[in-house]
């Protein structure tokens, strides 16, 4: 049967199938519930962070303010100060007494209020950065603070001078520190100058409030864009959300068909695939497998024999024992299995247990002799689970055997067909799977398949589960 065959008869199965056992997917009441809880959380935490990334820039930006007023204040005092070091002598150096009373001359102009606060300490050190004088607002009452500051300044002194300000705040008081080249009568750089500004309480306050009424518009602003914003996102987002919900429910009901109709016509049975997907997801959580690889899995267990609708049914529908050529014709339907699986994106992580379900762990099996952990952990879960179904329940070609009987069986291949942790695991969980599922009705089976299907495929299953549990 070529490709264009098994492509039409797949499609034959879906329109032919009845897509109503799943459509309690995202159309529990809890979904819409669930979407504006989400919503609400992601935006108020955005707000958050928008707010406070704003009010950061804003504080910055109205400290750089302050010091650009501070500092274009100090250019125009440091070129007058440069000017009367100039008149004292050619070399800066030779006239410390005179320069320590010009030091001081600036502290006292520093406190004349037109700076919007007062200059506390201030320092001037030749280009090799060796302190010529200093001089400290002795009639300040936080006078050891400046030292303390003044102190880390020094250690600074060998940097390359230049006019920036720098904002720091010692204690709760903001101080700027001012750093200035100082010229020679022929303009070239001799020395530089540098202070400590003590900004007024009542700039201080004028400084914070304009920061606290810029911050809170901003929020206001933030905050009334997110809740106009609220209701439409909801709106987009829920349409999205049934959109995603009715493709999720489509796909799995796909899965379903195929899975069911490849079912039927091998064994005129749906059964199969119900209890295999059961019991793989069961042992797969008893090893703590990953959540979306038990994904892979679910849909490997309904698609593992997919790959039989490309078999004729001489082969497949043959109530005796294959001949050598029948069984080399049968072993094809894993590779048809794989090419139809990998056409689509959403299957594609079923290919593990669909190319590898016949694969024994000591390297027996078939299509590739895979040995140990080469063979995928989903696979290797599955092989153990589907021998054990079909020991456990009656096919056209034999009857069941006893749970006891076939668990016998099953740890005869220890080690050979199957690899023996998952197989020590699954002998700790089939005694109760056997006798909840393996007689169970198909409603039964399906109602706990829809169960596994919510649980592995729907986030607001998964949000309600734990919230439960809280």
């Amino acid at each position: 049967m070529n490709e264009t065959k098994l492509v039409e008869k797949i499609v034959q199965i879906i329109n032919a199938s009845d897509t109503n056992s799943l459509k309690l997917l995202l159309r529990r009441k809890g979904a819409r519930r669930f979407i504006h809880r989400q919503l609400f959380f992601r935006l108020f935490a955005a707000a958050i962070i928008i707010s406070i990334f704003l009010s950061a820039v804003i504080f910055l930006l109205e400290y750089r303010r302050l010091g650009d007023l501070v500092n274009d204040r100090a250019v125009e005092v440091v070129a007058n100060f440069n000017d009367q070091i100039q008149q004292i002598g050619h070399t800066i150096g030779d006239n410390q007494e005179d320069i320590e009373q010009e030091l001081e001359m600036l502290l006292i102009a520093g406190k004349s209020g037109q700076w919007a606060g007062q200059l506390v300490y201030s320092s001037i050190y030749d280009i090799n950065g060796t302190k010529i004088a200093a001089e400290f607002d002795g009639e300040y009452e936080q006078s050891q603070q400046v030292r303390e500051l003044a102190d880390s300044i020094e250690a600074r002194s060998h940097e390359k001078p230049d006019a920036r300000e720098m904002v720091k705040r010692f204690r709760g008081t903001p101080y700027i520190h001012l750093r200035y080249p100082l010229t020679d009568q022929a303009g070239k750089p001799s020395a530089f100058i540098q202070g400590i500004f003590k900004v007024s309480s009542q700039v201080q306050q004028e400084v914070t409030e304009r920061i606290t009424r810029t911050i809170i518009g901003a929020i206001g602003i933030v905050l009334l864009t997110t809740v106009i914003l609220y209701p439409v996102m909801s709106r987009l987002i829920h349409q999205l959300a049934v959109l995603t919900g009715n493709l999720v429910e489509s796909n799995i009901e796909t899965l379903r068909v195929i899975g069911n109709a490849i079912a039927k016509r091998d064994s005129d049975t749906d059964s199969h695939n119900y209890r295999v997907t059961i019991y793989s997801v069961e042992l797969a959580e008893r090893i703590g497998l990953k959540h979306t690889i038990i994904q892979g899995l679910i849909k490997g267990a309904f698609l593992h024999d997919v790959g039989k609708i490309g078999i004729s049914d001489q082969i497949l529908l043959k109530p005796g024992k294959l001949t050598y050529e029948e069984y080399e014709a049968m072993k094809l339907h894993v590779q048809h299995g794989i090419d139809i699986v990998q056409q689509s994106g959403w299957l594609r992580d079923a290919v593990d247990v669909v190319r590898c379900h016949h694969e024994q762990y000591g390297g027996g099996g078939y299509p590739a002799r895979l040995k140990g952990h080469e063979i995928p952990v989903n696979a290797r879960i599955f092989a153990i689970v589907d021998v054990f179904d079909a020991l456990t329940t009656e096919r056209p070609y034999k009857e069941q055997l006893s749970f006891e009987k076939s668990m016998e069986i099953l740890n005869e291949g220890r080690d050979d067909h199957f690899d023996p942790e998952l197989l020590d695991a699954f002998n700790n969980a089939a005694r109760p799977l056997y006798d909840q599922f393996a007689h169970g009705t198909n409603e039964q089976l399906i109602r706990k398949m829809e169960a596994i299907i919510l649980k592995y495929f729907s986030k607001e299953y998964r949000l309600d589960i734990e919230e439960a549990a809280v």
